[in-house]
């Protein structure tokens, strides 16, 4: 098997936004506003890790010779297609090209489905998919893992029914690395971001961001891809630059009724 340790960081910058011109500062929330969300987001994000799976060591991008590599021709985010999936089955793509290409996107496609509000609240597909997409030795474990996770996740949002209608949920893929291959087990770092909540006043939580870095081990089974293992950890995560107060709910209930869902990505 050959190891991928290039320790390139490419395309990731911490944002500080600079002093308007005259020396006047922006105009910055109250103190109160920042707590109030931040120990809402704490909240969220304790509730996200127990659905991103086990946890362990320093996130890729922070140190310790990692990094998230930027997307490039026939990857996902690239514009080749030597990753392009052939069939699907759930909804979800399937049949990948036996490459480093191939097992990218299988993951990145695989965690989108999973970072979906169907798979958070709908138990039939969140079997379905799982028995689609990982190895059968691997299901049960997974499965029971994922659905402690959604049950904290649809009591932590304070829905009252396991329907999708009443959660926002958009993710999106930022980025992979492939960190070993072979042509037959590989291992993917998988760079997410997710906007979660339910766009109402008196939710438990306001519409919170997360952003997290998942490992998938995956081995070539029966001419695709399927998943061994999913282990993640937190960021690389971005400093808002400019230092404004959250949208609206009445916005966040627009954007859900007006934009389409993110799209797979290969």
């Amino acid at each position: 098997m050959r190891r991928k340790d290039d320790g390139a960081v490419s395309g990731t910058r911490m944002l500080v936004a600079e002093p308007t011109k005259g020396g006047s500062e922006r105009r910055r929330p109250p103190v109160r506003l920042f707590i109030g969300v931040f120990g809402a987001a704490v909240l969220f994000i304790a509730l996200w890790v127990s659905l991103s799976g086990q946890s362990s060591g320093s996130s890729p991008g922070s140190g310790g010779g990692t990094s998230v590599a930027s997307p490039r021709a026939g990857s996902p985010g690239g514009s080749g297609g030597t990753s392009r999936a052939t069939g699907s089955a759930d909804g979800v793509p399937v049949g990948y090209p036996q490459s480093e290409e191939g097992v990218a996107a299988a993951a990145a496609n695989f965690e989108i489905a999973r970072s979906s509000g169907s798979y958070i609240t709908n138990k039939p597909y969140r079997d379905k998919l799982i028995g689609q997409i990982m190895v059968p030795e691997s299901f049960a474990n997974q499965i029971s893992r994922d659905d402690r996770a959604t049950a904290q996740l649809v009591a932590g949002f304070g829905l009252q029914d396991r329907k999708a209608s009443g959660l926002l949920l958009r993710s999106a893929c930022l980025g992979t690395r492939v960190s070993s291959y072979s042509d037959h087990v590989a291992s993917v770092d998988v760079w997410m971001t997710s906007v979660a909540g339910v766009p109402t006043e008196k939710a438990n939580l306001p519409v919170s961001a997360r952003w997290t870095t998942y490992t998938y081990n995956l081995q070539w089974r029966d001419g695709d891809w399927k998943i061994t293992s999913i282990a993640s950890v937190d960021g690389p995560t971005p400093l808002q630059s400019d230092g404004s107060s959250p949208s609206s709910m009445e916005a966040f209930r627009t954007a859900e009724e007006e934009f389409n869902a993110p799209p797979y990505v290969g």
